[in-house]
């Protein structure tokens, strides 16, 4: 067997002493509660402990039995054996190496046997018939029910009874005896009878051990050679007196059973069975017996055995099966309800399939009825789903073929288990499902951890650990939780200013938690910065101002990458800069035009920000006082004026020379084709871009005018910046006014007439400060209040 069977095996054996160990956990904890859930418990531990141990021993038998028979280079040694004096063991030998079925009917015996329930064993007693013997010897009247003779046949001879005490240990011995055999120890009953005087009945036990000649057996026969002669020379006659035996209805139900199971009959040990191991252990014995009978009796041997055709053939009611299939289908449809009822077990379901070497049916019904069976809580289905998952694992490991769409459909419901119990192992069975189909089921996994950013990653880590595609899954992952809202986008999206204050919803802060899956490795940042400005154009046009900001500062620091600061640089100057065709000379890669959008939304999430501090500080201002102020609150004045004018020069610069100068989301200051050919996603963002500008430039120039009027009185060269805006808006390179003029969702009829509202409010307010700074002039205006200003120049 090679190395990586080895190691397979060796995991199997520690998933037994895992299951022992939880066994022995429960029943020594003699302070838990002894109710119906710690038997459930402790039978299951039990069960799943015993089907390790048969996975363990058949399997390793089969994975032998393959490489044997792969083996080109396997010698033959049977012509030689055939010419070498044979034993009875010999052939028996011979028949276990040519037959790979009778040898795993062995282990399955041996299987039934070791993992048979502990029993009571009757205490040694010295002393034959004791008080039997000094019941014959005694004086006085006799009990007419004792026998008159202490010899082993003479209860059934003179049809009388021993002594009570000897009647009850001979009772308890013979089932010692039984239970001995059933657990395969017939040298520890062997051993008993001997210690307790019995002698006879030891010699009746050895008759079942084959008979062998060390001198007469070939040097290569498996197994320790004796000293001397041993065993049986005439089994055949022994085991028709033991089946004669057995028949026998006047004998005690325990020696009939003894003597049955030794013969290899079944009828007399099923009515001592107590469950399904033991009828099947009734059933693998009589079978392996009647094979080892027959390869005796098949063989050339040395001398010539007692004859038992004239004492003719005890009955049976049992037909002779040929394989162990048969057994398994009639104690399924056996007349006992509680047979059955032990049949339809899970576990025994599974152990049977793997019994018959038939698992690979069994994990195709077993896929079959989780596909269609109830979700369930339950330890037990949890546990069976567990094992059949390993023991998959397990047997493909070892090479041998199981059906593809069964394995990954219970890999595929186990690691939906994991997700919410053992998350650290979801990663390590999902490397075991098709390889197309292992990106999909991690992904699915990790749309539902809403762990903080270092949990995820971690998460991510573990894959790449085990062999699987991180890059793949985190992308994948983005676009499930993506896609799950992307139905929820209309095509004609509401639009109502945010403030930055305001909470995000869960969706959108579910979505702006999907992207850092895709910011969770600097590689991956190239594919990143597409999604977010995906995401953000969408947030943008709802009008999600405060949501796009949160995207943009859940970005990782260093997610502005050098090389996309490097390919900009071209486009730093501005066409409302007086450089004309300052882009259009300029080939950029298809990438870069995201890298300017991405800093152009994040210019105006920022210019909106810092408009609502700018319009906090303004609303800061001390009031006026027509008596003489005091000199705190003269510092006071001067200390606001001094952050006021800081504050506007800054607000300015944002919306002027970082939004309204830099064409804002137009097509030629990204650097993409106003009119792609066949690029549907293209066509679909740039008709977003499109809305946008529509959206918020016109907010933008309303709000820079508002920065520029409102502060006229800090900084009045600002009211004549204010009505400058008019030149801006009808410069024909940047085109605003065509935005001003257009309809959309939130301003049907444009806004162009209340820009000129704003502009006539300007130079209103320049003729009220001229006239002001001017006394001796006659009045332009009789009163410039903004009610007026509106009359007036309607």
């Amino acid at each position: 067997m090679n190395v990586d069977n080895d190691i397979s095996l060796s995991q199997t054996r520690a998933y037994k002493q895992l299951a022992k160990q939880r066994l022995e956990e429960l029943e020594g904890d003699g302070f838990a509660a002894r109710g119906q859930q710690r038997q459930i418990s402790e039978a299951y531990w039990k069960a799943e402990s015993n089907t390790w141990e048969l996975v363990e021993r058949l399997y390793k038998l089969r994975a032998q039995a393959q490489a044997e028979a792969q083996d080109d280079d396997m010698s033959d040694g049977g012509s030689e054996r055939a010419l070498a004096a044979r034993t009875d063991h010999v052939a028996v030998q011979e028949l276990m190496g040519r037959s790979n079925e009778l040898t795993e009917y062995v282990e399955v015996r041996r299987w039934l046997e070791e993992t048979a329930p502990e029993f009571q064993a009757v205490e040694t007693r010295k002393g034959y018939l004791f008080y039997t013997r000094r019941s014959i010897a005694g004086r006085g009247v006799k009990d007419s029910r004792t026998v008159t003779e202490a010899d082993p046949d003479a209860p059934s001879r003179q049809r009388r009874e021993l002594a009570p005490e000897d009647a009850e240990y001979s009772a308890g011995l013979v089932r010692t005896l039984y239970e001995y055999v059933r657990r395969g120890r017939v040298n520890n009953a062997i051993e008993l009878c001997v210690e307790s005087d019995e002698a006879w009945r030891a010699a009746t036990l050895k008759g079942s051990l084959i008979w062998r000649d060390p001198e007469l057996e070939p040097s290569d026969i498996p197994g320790s050679r004796p000293p001397h002669t041993a065993g049986n020379i005439n089994r055949a006659l022994w085991k028709h007196a033991c089946a004669a035996l057995a028949a026998d209805e006047a004998n005690d139900a325990y020696e009939r059973a003894l003597y049955a199971a030794l013969s290899g009959r079944v009828d007399e040990v099923a009515l001592v069975c107590d469950g399904w191991d033991d009828y099947l252990w009734a059933h693998v014995n009589a079978l392996i017996e009647a094979h080892v009978d027959q390869a005796i009796a098949d063989s050339p041997l040395l001398y010539t055995p007692a004859q038992t055709a004239d004492l003719g053939n005890v009955p049976s009611r049992y037909a002779p099966v040929s394989h162990l299939s048969q057994v398994i289908d009639a104690l399924a449809s056996h007349d006992s309800p509680n047979l059955r009822h032990a049949a339809a077990d899970p576990f025994r379901r599974l152990q049977s399939a793997i019994i018959i070497d038939k698992f690979p049916a069994y994990l195709d019904d077993y896929a079959q009825h989780l596909s269609t069976a109830e979700p369930t809580d339950t330890d037990a289905d949890a546990g069976l789903l567990r094992v059949v998952v390993h023991i998959a694992l397990f047997l493909r490991r070892l090479g041998f073929a199981l059906p593809p769409d069964a394995v990954a459909a219970v890999l595929d419901v186990y690691i939906g288990l994991l997700t919410s119990e053992r998350r650290d192992l979801v990663a390590v069975y999902v490397a075991h499902l098709p390889p197309n189909c292992q990106t999909e089921a991690y992904a699915q996994f990790l749309c539902g951890i809403n762990d903080p950013a270092p949990v995820r990653v971690q998460l991510l880590v573990l894959a790449a650990t085990h062999g699987l595609d991180v890059d793949a899954i985190a992308k994948r992952t983005a676009q499930l939780v993506l896609e799950k809202y992307a139905a929820h986008w209309p095509s004609t999206a509401p639009y109502v200013l945010a403030e930055p204050i305001e909470p995000t919803s869960d969706a959108e802060s579910e979505q702006i938690r999907a992207i850092e899956w895709i910011t969770a490795f600097p590689r991956l940042y190239d594919y990143a910065l597409i999604e977010v400005c995906n995401l953000g154009r969408q947030l943008l046009l709802c009008g999600r101002t405060n949501a796009a900001a949160k995207l943009f500062n859940s970005l990782p620091d260093d997610f502005v990458q050098p090389e996309w600061v490097a390919k900009t640089k071209p486009d730093s100057v501005s066409p409302a800069s007086g450089t004309p065709d300052s882009f259009a000379n300029v080939s950029l890669p298809g990438d870069v035009s995201y890298v300017h959008e991405y800093i152009q939304m994040l210019s105006l999430c920022d210019a909106y920000h810092y408009y609502s501090t700018w319009a906090e500080v303004m609303c800061k201002r001390p009031a006026d006082s027509a008596s003489q102020l005091s000199s705190r609150m003269q510092a006071q004045c001067l200390e606001w004026k001094k952050t006021a004018v800081q504050t506007t020069n800054h607000a300015t610069f944002m919306f002027r020379n970082r939004l309204i100068d830099l064409d804002w989301l137009s097509p030629q200051a990204l650097g993409i084709a106003a009119n792609p050919s066949s690029d549907n996603s293209q066509t679909s963002r740039l008709e977003d871009l499109s809305r946008l500008r529509g959206l918020y430039i016109p907010e933008t120039v309303f709000r820079l005018h508002s920065i520029l009027f409102d502060s006229r009185s800090i900084l009045p060269q600002n009211i004549e910046q204010s009505l400058n805006l008019a030149q801006l808006v009808a410069d024909e390179s940047l085109g605003i006014y065509h935005q001003l003029a257009k309809s959309n969702v939130a301003y049907p009829r444009g806004r162009l007439t209340a820009f000129l509202g704003l502009m006539r409010r300007s130079a209103f307010e320049i003729l009220r400060i001229q006239q002001l700074s001017q006394p001796d002039k006659p009045p332009l205006l009789a009163d410039s209040t903004p009610a007026s200003v509106g009359r007036t120049t309607a």
